[in-house]
C-alpha cells in the first residue's frame, strides 16, 4: 500500500471508530436493546461483504468446514466481546469505556502468561504502573475518600469483559493468519476479519433474538414511522462498525510495528475526543489526566515491546 493510501487508511479508520461510537451511544440511547443491536451491526457486515465476493470486487475466500471449525471460538469470543462492548456503552459513557480497554496489553500479557508460560522483561511489565494508576485516577470519584466505585460498574466491568474477549480472539487469530491459509485459502487480513464477521453474526443470531427480540421488535413497531427511521440509523451504525473494523485490518497490515503501536494509541485519543465533542460527555481534569497517563502508558508497553522482542530475535539470530 502506497504512503496516500496508508494515510487514507489510517484517516477512514479513525472517522470510523468515531462515528460508530457516537451513532451506537445515541442508538443504545432509544433502543435499550444491546443483543439486537450488536447482532444487526454484525450482519450489517454481512451485507456488505456477500456483493463484494460475489460480483467478484473482492477475491473470496476458499473455506470449508474445517476451516469454519477453527474459525468458531474466535467468533465466539468476538460475538461476545462485541456485545459486551455495546452493553457497557449502553449502560455507562464512551468516555470511561474507552479508559477501561486501555488495560488491553495487561490482558494480553496475562493470557499470553497463561497459554505459553512466557513473562515480558521488566521494562516491558513497568508500563503497566501508568497504564493501571491512569485508568484508576479517571475512574476515581473526587473526594477526601478513595471512591473507585465506577470501577465496579456494569459499565466498566462489561468493557473489561469485552477486553478480555477481543484478546483471546486476537490470541486465536494469530493461529489462524498464517502464510500457508493466505495462499491456500485466500484468507488475507481483511477476508479473514470478513469470515470471522460472518461467523460472528451467525454465532449471535438465536441468542439475541431470543432475549430481546419480541421486545425489541415491539419498541420499534410502537413508533410513529413503525421504526423504519432507527432500522436506517441501526444500519448506518452497522457500516460504521464494519468500516472501522475492516480499515483497522488494512492500516494493521500496512503498517511496521512502531508505526501501528502509534496508531492504536491514537485511536484512543480519536475516540475520546469524539465522546465529549459529539455526545457531549462530560470529563474534568481528573478525567483528561488520568486518560492520558493510561494512553501514554500503552504507549510506553507498545514500544517496550517491540524493543524487547528486536532484542530476542537478534538473541536467537546469533544462537
Amino acid at each position: 500500500m502506497s504512503l496516500l493510501g496508508t494515510s487514507l487508511a489510517v484517516l477512514a479508520y479513525y472517522t470510523f471508530n468515531g462515528l460508530f461510537n457516537v451513532a451506537n451511544k445515541r442508538v443504545l440511547n432509544e433502543l435499550q436493546f444491546p443483543w439486537i443491536i450488536s447482532w444487526v451491526q454484525l450482519a450489517t457486515g454481512i451485507m456488505i461483504i456477500l456483493p463484494l465476493w460475489g460480483l467478484g470486487l473482492r477475491r473470496s475466500p476458499r473455506v470449508d468446514s474445517s476451516t469454519l471449525c477453527r474459525f468458531a471460538p474466535m467468533a465466539v469470543m468476538h460475538a461476545v466481546g462485541h456485545s459486551l462492548q455495546v452493553a457497557g456503552i449502553g449502560a455507562g459513557s464512551v468516555y470511561l469505556g474507552t479508559v477501561i480497554k486501555a488495560t488491553e496489553p495487561i490482558v494480553g500479557t496475562l493470557l499470553a502468561l497463561a497459554v505459553t508460560g512466557k513473562v515480558a522483561p521488566w521494562y516491558v511489565n513497568l508500563a503497566f504502573l501508568p497504564i493501571v494508576g491512569g485508568v484508576a485516577y479517571a475512574a476515581a470519584k473526587p473526594g477526601a475518600n478513595i471512591d473507585l466505585s465506577d470501577l465496579f460498574s456494569f459499565s466498566a466491568v462489561a468493557a473489561l469483559g469485552s477486553t478480555v474477549c477481543f484478546a483471546v480472539a486476537k490470541l486465536l487469530a494469530k493461529r489462524i493468519m498464517t502464510t500457508q491459509m493466505k495462499e491456500e485459502c485466500g484468507l488475507d487480513a481483511v477476508n479473514t476479519y470478513s469470515v470471522l464477521n460472518c461467523c460472528s453474526a451467525a454465532l449471535l443470531l438465536l441468542p439475541s433474538f431470543a432475549f430481546e427480540g419480541p421486545q425489541a421488535w415491539t419498541a420499534l413497531r410502537s413508533s410513529d414511522d413503525g421504526g423504519r427511521h432507527m432500522v436506517s440509523r441501526l444500519l448506518l451504525c452497522g457500516l460504521y462498525y464494519f468500516g472501522y473494523n475492516e480499515f483497522g485490518f488494512r492500516v494493521l497490515d500496512a503498517l511496521g510495528p512502531v508505526s501501528a503501536a502509534v496508531a492504536a494509541a491514537a485511536k484512543r485519543v480519536v475516540v475520546l475526543f469524539f465522546a465529549v465533542y459529539f455526545l457531549g460527555e462530560s470529563t474534568s481534569t481528573r478525567k483528561l489526566v488520568g486518560a492520558a497517563v493510561a494512553i501514554s502508558g500503552v504507549s510506553a508497553y507498545s514500544f517496550a515491546k517491540i524493543y524487547a522482542d528486536r532484542l530476542a530475535a537478534a538473541k536467537t539470530k546469533r544462537t
